[in-house]
């Protein structure tokens, strides 16, 4: 399945690119949220069970909150997922995505570098994002889906993040390359906005972080990595969690 991808990075050079407020602005699935809430009314009340746990996520922890999230998309088939997720994609793209860094992703591509989609989004949302765009391979995190999506799905094993990423990625390294080694890809990029990203920029002979955090611009800074400081949609943290909760909701303007 990948040996076509694994010569083309052999000899060109990789270029990996995080989604969620790197090659978008947003959180992908809480802006899917909006987009299927905004169709379908009455998956707003899967607020009912989501809300009241908010409080507690602490105690339910991350991953526990994210599955009763998902319960918008209670009872929906595989085909049915599809089909939002495509339209979901031609409704957002370009406008909705940072017109700098698709210049970027552009031009990796043309270099003939093998281009990578590898997001901790769900992979129902990063497989149509990358085949629009044009990408060689994408990673996201898997949803099992049994005929109809359960009340609260699970993930086909971990959540794609950190040194996730890494793993899921090994068949489409050159052979013999050892991540763990401290060993770096020649001729390749890597493109994030977050600190759990960086053993993925380490693993590239070059970096770039994207409207980075505090911890990821300390890091990079001793690196020497490059900044990209596209425009937000949004001004300040408190904007952007207005945003994001009304996206949340679908009551955010399209």
């Amino acid at each position: 399945m990948y040996t076509h991808q694994k010569s083309k990075g052999e000899k060109n050079g990789y270029a990996f690119f995080d989604l969620d407020r790197t090659l978008i602005p947003w959180d992908t699935p809480l802006l899917f949220c909006n987009f299927v809430i905004k169709r379908m009314p009455l998956r707003r009340l899967y607020l009912l069970l989501f809300i009241p746990l908010c409080p507690f996520v602490k105690i339910v922890t991350a991953p526990r909150m994210k599955r009763v999230f998902l319960n918008f998309l209670w009872g929906l088939n595989e085909k049915q997922l599809n089909e939002l997720a495509l339209e979901f994609v031609d409704h957002h793209f370009p406008q909705s995505f940072h017109t700098e860094i698709i210049k970027l992703f552009e031009e990796q591509r043309k270099l003939g570098k093998l281009t990578v989609l590898c997001s901790a989004s769900y992979e129902i949302l990063v497989q149509p994002i990358a085949q629009k765009l044009g990408f060689d391979c994408y990673f996201g995190t898997r949803l099992k889906i049994n005929g109809r999506l359960n009340l609260f799905p699970k993930t086909l094993g971990n959540t794609n993040k950190g040194t996730h990423k890494i793993q899921r990625m090994l068949p489409i390294f050159p052979d013999g390359f050892n991540p763990s080694s401290g060993d770096t890809l020649p001729n390749s990029h890597a493109y994030s906005d977050n600190h759990a990203d960086v053993p993925m920029l380490l693993l590239c002979e070059h970096a770039s972080i994207v409207n980075p955090t505090t911890e990821l611009r300390d890091i990079g800074e001793k690196h020497g990595w490059s900044v990209h400081t596209p425009p937000r949609p949004t001004q300040g943290k408190r904007n952007f969690a207005i945003a994001c909760l009304k996206q949340g909701m679908g009551i955010f303007p399209e």
